[in-house]
């Protein structure tokens, strides 16, 4: 049994959604102020019976449109059977079943509204034409008399869930505002002295543990007559003796120490080598693994019907926010991993939600339990996406989810956070696209934009992630962001011969000779790029360049020596070339004339020739060392950026890089000329 969905109306964010989850462990991802811990509080108020919520006022959705009646905050939980449950699980919600046949499903819905008796009263003060301020005043003055209850089965019947059933779910919530060490240390029952009495004799029987507490007071009869024997309590109550208050009785120290005594003496401390520290001095990332670890050891205990009988609670969940709070990125990553391993199959804990911010973590996820809470641009309300889905079972689907899960790591993961991303093909874009962006006034970091190495032309397997697909059902799990696919254009051609293949061509030459050649302007990657944009919702373009990413800055800067860098082949040379393009070196010349019979002859041709000449050059001299150049060329474009206008060296940037820039970077900013 798990619970599969959660459908929420009118509390806080919130004006209508459902969130589906899956069994197990559920990363619920999203900006800022989308809804991540008002999602979990809508699961404490059904699920969370110790800590008693109430909503406020704050706590209802501001959107209301429907001013003429008492609104009402509602939770609707649906619980779904699973292959390992057992007679207690259908037993626990027999008279909540919405569902019967397999797998069957029940319901929990928390309601918190106004009662019969009192919406006269309310009516009558919202008066006969109110506004939006008149109705949240008068909604404020009646909350005191908002009633909440928790209801089984249909809504409709109105069936109150039974007390007893819904104490077997336990719901712990760990805040990212959290005092771990007053937790785990402070106060008179705290966490750590909780957790040592359940796992004081946790390998022995009832007959066992009587032996070993018998065993245990003959050991410190000792120590405590050794202790009390050294104390002069004459000393301390002389007064009652001399008044004869002592008559009715005389103090005396009970030499009785039981091990609940022991238990509170005892001190957690870290050993680290060559010392030991107190774990009240210990650092704050290390002390949220102990206190992590030790609520996920109490959900175990709290459902082990060996040790707490018909206390045993038959459902426990953890609800964490931001776990990665003051740890190192490799320990998010393995504390991730520690939570899916608690909760396989043989464990006994059964859901952890967690919000979170890390990449790490999500990394560590994979695709499958997370879910994308987003803010709807449309109606401001919220929406969830669920990347796991969107790929469907055929078989292209599940080759492209394998592959994004395989190169889902803490960078590529970004995606799922950013407000619009930018997927490229490698590093050199990946480092230069945040400078370019500069340059036109339109900064990726800004506007939240992700920039993406796929590492080669594998953009394919991304896009169903953002709604590209022929499948409309598939395209409502998506995430609904602008994204952009900046692609080299890789023009080819192909002899005219039934057995040749195509071959790289430059794009001065196509269509120079189609009598013995046919020309594609755009290699097949682009093509079918191209087809995936229009089965795309709108919101994903495919930016093409005339060639490659060295190819194009060079053609739109053919005479700025600011590209070139000390990773060129040629370094000076193709420096003297874009300051003086009629004169072409002779190294220059050799590097043309060996990239193919026809290039020089097919260059001198063109009507333009001085421009894709330093293009042919500069992409021939960066061929072999294109990070390490984009590396030391973003550089040198921010230090020119950086000088004062009348010093700065004029820079273009390319037009399909720029298309791909204003297409994610969708909130408005003041353009600045090209630097």
């Amino acid at each position: 049994m798990y619970i599969a969905r959660l459908a929420i109306t009118n509390l806080r964010c919130f004006r209508q959604t459902t969130v589906a989850f899956q069994p197990g462990i559920n990363v619920i991802l999203g900006e800022n102020n989308a809804g991540k811990t008002a999602l979990l509080r809508a699961l404490r108020l059904v699920f969370d019976r110790s800590s008693r919520l109430r909503p406020d006022f704050p706590d209802f959705y501001q959107g209301i449109a429907d001013f003429t009646k008492a609104p009402t905050i509602s939770v609707t939980a649906t619980l779904r059977s699973s292959t390992a449950d057992t007679i207690d699980d259908k037993a626990l919600v027999a008279t909540w079943l919405t569902k019967l046949d397999a797998p069957w499903e029940a319901q929990l819905s928390y309601e918190f509204f106004l009662p019969e008796e009192e919406i006269p009263a309310f009516t009558a003060a919202l008066g006969a034409a109110p506004d939006r301020n008149q109705f949240f005043h008068v909604l404020e003055q009646f909350i005191p008399k908002y009633v909440a209850r928790i209801f089984g089965g249909l809504p409709d019947n109105r069936l109150v869930a039974e007390p007893d059933a819904l104490a077997k779910f336990d719901c712990h919530t760990v805040d990212a505002i959290r005092d771990v060490e007053s937790e785990l240390f402070a106060g008179t029952n705290p966490l750590l002295r909780m957790m040592l009495r359940q796992v004081l004799d946790h390998d022995a029987n009832e007959a066992e543990t009587l032996n070993r507490r018998r065993h245990f007071r003959t050991l410190t009869q000792d120590a405590r007559s050794n202790l009390t024997g050294r104390m002069n309590l004459d000393a301390l109550f002389q007064l009652a003796k001399d008044t004869g208050a002592a008559d009715g009785g005389a103090p005396i120290l009970r030499d009785a120490i039981d091990e609940e005594d022991f238990i509170a003496a005892l001190r957690l401390f870290i050993d680290r080598v060559p010392f030991k520290v107190p774990a009240t001095h210990n650092g704050l990332g290390y002390n949220n693994l102990v206190y992590i670890s030790l609520l996920l050891a109490s959900l175990q205990f709290k459902a082990s019907v060996p040790r707490r009988g018909q206390n045993a609670v038959l459902f426990p969940m953890l609800l964490i926010e931001e776990p990665e709070a003051h740890l190192h990125p490799s320990l998010q990553y393995k504390l991730l991993k520690y939570i899916q391993k608690r909760l396989s199959p043989e464990q006994t804990s059964r859901q952890v939600f967690l919000t979170t911010h890390s990449t790490h973590i999500t990394a560590a996820a994979g695709l499958e339990p997370i879910i994308c809470l987003n803010l709807s641009e449309t109606d401001g309300g919220v929406y969830a996406a669920y990347p796991a889905r969107v790929f469907g079972e055929s078989p292209g689907g599940k080759a492209s989810r394998n592959y994004v899960e395989r190169y889902l790591d803490a960078t590529k993961s970004n995606m799922l956070f950013a407000k619009g991303v930018i997927f490229v093909e490698g590093i050199a874009e990946q480092l230069l696209v945040p400078c370019l962006s500069q340059c036109i006034g339109r900064p990726v970091e800004t506007h939240h934009v992700a920039v993406i190495a796929v590492g080669g032309v594998t953009f394919k397997h991304f896009l169903p992630l953002f709604g590209a697909g022929e499948d409309e059902h598939l395209r409502s799990y998506a995430l609904r962001r602008p994204v952009a696919c900046m692609v080299d254009a890789d023009p080819a051609r192909k002899a005219k011969d039934k057995d040749a293949r195509r071959k790289k061509c430059w794009p001065y030459a196509l269509h120079r000779d189609c009598s013995n050649f046919d020309y594609f302007p755009v290699s097949g990657v682009v093509t079918n790029l191209q087809t995936m944009q229009e089965r795309s919702p709108g919101n994903i373009k495919i930016c093409v360049g005339s060639k490659t990413l060295e190819y194009d800055l060079a053609l739109a800067n053919a005479q700025l020596p600011l590209l070139v860098t000390s990773s060129c082949e040629h370094e000076e040379d193709l420096r003297a070339l874009a300051e003086t393009p009629a004169i072409v070196p002779e190294t220059l010349l050799s590097l043309l004339a060996g990239d193919g019979t026809d290039t020089v002859e097919t260059l001198t041709a063109h009507q333009d020739v001085a421009t894709h000449r330093f293009a042919t050059c500069y992409l021939l001299c960066t061929e072999d060392a294109k990070g390490g150049h984009a590396f030391m060329l973003e550089r040198q474009l921010c230090e020119n950026a950086s000088k004062p206008e009348a010093d700065r060296k004029p820079f273009v940037c390319p037009d399909y890089i720029k298309d791909a820039i204003h297409w994610t970077c969708v909130f408005e900013t003041p353009e600045v000329p090209n630097v």
